[in-house]
């Protein structure tokens, strides 16, 4: 069936009759859709099915071998490239990439060769899916497990070729293949196609030419100058932003545009799009994946790799409030409360040491020794243990009953209770200077109770307990843990507001934090900072009012490389630059 265009309305349509079905005029044009390979055999044995994509330098059609049925991918040159020396060796070179780079998370290579009109082709593998551009287009973006993990993937297979002497130099979403399975996402790197072969014999690119996709470019690959290895780590620190928030960190509206953020501006902050982003080890990683200058990013894709997958939090660390997050990793040193001690000199189980382990495992032995039925009800609810003393709960026990047991001897356990607690209770009693440990007999009875525990009684006067000095130091301490929590909120504060660009903010945030707290440090650093960029936002402001672009553009862009989300900063750059860079460049 043909397709054609009616030359009077502009109407198309398919029909066997050329006549508009919208007007009826018969003045059309007839475009013939029919395909010239479709349904040939290629090399003896691949019969084309159908065209899958069109780009710049060929085509890529589905084929399937003949007798078996296995679908491959056959990529064509242009036949009017064919002829062209320095393409065909280009197409050469990819053919070569392929059959090198052999790995799970790459094409298959199949064959090379040319049909029977001349035209090169390479046969691979056909990978079904989506690509990552459209799987994140449809999802909006991925989640943070599955993005590192494709970023992984992807990883893997560039640091196999890059041992093989090949840089892949145009690492895109689109490029990247996407297959869901049982044991999650799949990927597969496709498009070698302007890939270099590091051997002198095959360095195909002209001096200063640029080559790449702009968006996902390497500084020196806008500049044009020569590329290695930390070309694909950030691209594919790109990548892994792009997959991670759903949007490209270096978008601009002209190509000139999008160049200079690669080569002037930092990566944004992935918390100013999502806030559950907010993971410094994860923002950290892709700073350093995609740092302007190439000696500072990773230095091959083993590191970057590594790097990503320590900065993977937990499902724990994830269910944090983002303040709850970070203030966790610092608790680890912060100084545990407890309740101050009773004046009796009995030895007391404080939280998170051996001796309160033990004493809830020695409780968690009492349990079965409970005679069954109904647990006691009222206002003043508690157990008696033989030799112990009356233990009673902190609240009243719930209107529920025990599972009928088997009765047992209870002198075991009991005896097993009463060692353990007399150990511990004594032992921390001589610590905490309390004298000599009760003695238990381990024959008879016990010669005294080891805990004592004083049951609830009616409300009514009491005199205020006594706190010893070990409870005075830990009351101390916890005033203390306030003091510094309270002075590193103020810093995660400033520390937001300097990543918005809310340049003010922060440093009113900053000089409120004491100078006896262990963020005094950071706060010094960070205001030092600001300072840094305020001046050169003074000096390119009043550079640009004289009309002094250039020496402006200086300034603005030593503040920016301090701190590119500064409003302030954006605007007199644009403002300088308006004059200077094309709005377009082809």
């Amino acid at each position: 069936m043909a397709f054609f265009i009616c030359q009077a309305c502009g109407a198309e349509y398919e029909a066997d009759d050329p006549k508009c079905p919208s007007c009826g005029r018969s003045e059309t044009i007839r475009l013939n859709r029919s395909d010239r390979l479709v349904d040939k055999l290629i090399a003896g044995r691949f019969k084309i099915i159908k065209k899958l994509g069109q780009g710049g330098m060929g085509a890529v059609y589905l084929a399937e071998q003949v007798g078996i049925g296995h679908r491959v991918a056959i990529k064509f040159l242009k036949s009017e490239f064919s002829t062209d020396v320095e393409i065909a060796r280009r197409f050469l070179n990819e053919a070569k990439t392929y059959a090198r780079v052999v790995h799970p998370n790459a094409v298959t290579f199949h064959e090379f060769g040319q049909d029977d009109e001349g035209n090169l082709f390479i046969a691979m593998e056909y990978c079904e899916g989506d690509d990552l551009k459209k799987t994140i287009a449809e999802r909006g973006r991925l989640s943070i497990v599955e993005a590192i993990e494709v970023t992984t993937q992807v990883a893997d297979v560039l640091a196999d070729a890059h041992e093989k002497q090949i840089v892949h130099r145009d690492l895109k979403p689109e490029n990247i293949m996407i297959r869901k399975g049982m044991r999650g996402m799949h990927a597969k790197v496709l498009d070698f196609g302007i890939a270099r072969l590091m051997d002198a014999s095959t360095k195909l690119t002209v001096a200063g030419a640029i080559a790449g996709t702009p968006r996902y470019m390497s500084p020196e690959q806008v500049e044009g100058r020569e590329v290695d290895i930390r070309a694909d780590v950030y691209s594919l620190g790109v990548v892994c932003f792009e997959a991670l928030t759903g949007r490209q960190p270096f978008d601009g509206n002209t190509i000139a545009e999008i160049m200079r953020k690669q080569v002037m501006e930092p990566l944004p902050r992935l918390g100013s799009y999502f806030p559950e982003l907010d993971l410094p080890p994860l923002q950290a990683v892709l700073d350093k994946a995609c740092a302007k200058r190439r000696e500072d990013r990773y230095p091959d894709m083993v590191a970057f790799a590594r790097a990503l997958s320590q900065a993977l939090p937990t499902q724990l660390h994830l269910s944090l409030p983002p303040l709850q997050r970070v203030a966790s990793e610092a608790s680890r040193a912060s100084v545990a409360m407890a309740t101050p001690l009773p004046a009796t000199g009995v030895g007391v189980a404080l939280p998170g040491t051996e001796a309160g382990r033990a004493a809830v495992e020695s409780t968690l032995l009492q349990h079965p020794t409970v005679p069954p039925g109904p647990l006691a009800t009222g206002p003043h609810p508690h157990t008696e243990l033989p030799g112990v003393g009356s233990i009673s709960p902190r609240g009243a026990a719930p209107d529920v009953s025990l599972p009928p047991q088997a009765p047992r001897s209870k002198g075991p356990i009991i005896g097993l209770v009463v060692v353990l607690v007399a150990v511990i209770g004594g032992g921390l009693a001589v610590l905490l200077g309390g004298g000599s440990p009760p003695v238990a007999n381990a024959t008879g009875p016990v010669v005294e109770p080891v805990v004592q525990v004083k049951p609830v009684v009616e409300p009514g006067p009491e005199a205020p307990p006594k706190v010893d000095d070990a409870a005075t130091t830990i009351a101390a301490a916890a005033v203390k843990a306030v003091h510094e929590q309270a002075a590193y909120e103020k810093l995660k504060s400033a520390q937001t507001n300097w990543e918005k660009g809310d340049l003010n903010t922060a440093r009113i945030d900053l000089e409120n934090i004491a100078a006896d707290t262990a963020a005094h440090a950071d706060a010094e650093k960070l205001l030092a900072d600001i300072k840094r960029v305020q001046d050169a936002l003074a000096q390119g402001d009043a550079l640009r009012r004289q009309g002094q672009c250039a020496a402006a553009l200086k300034a603005y862009g030593d503040a920016a490389r301090l701190n590119g989300n500064v409003d302030a900063v954006k605007r007199g750059m644009s403002a300088c630059q308006a004059a200077a860079i094309p709005d377009s460049i082809e």
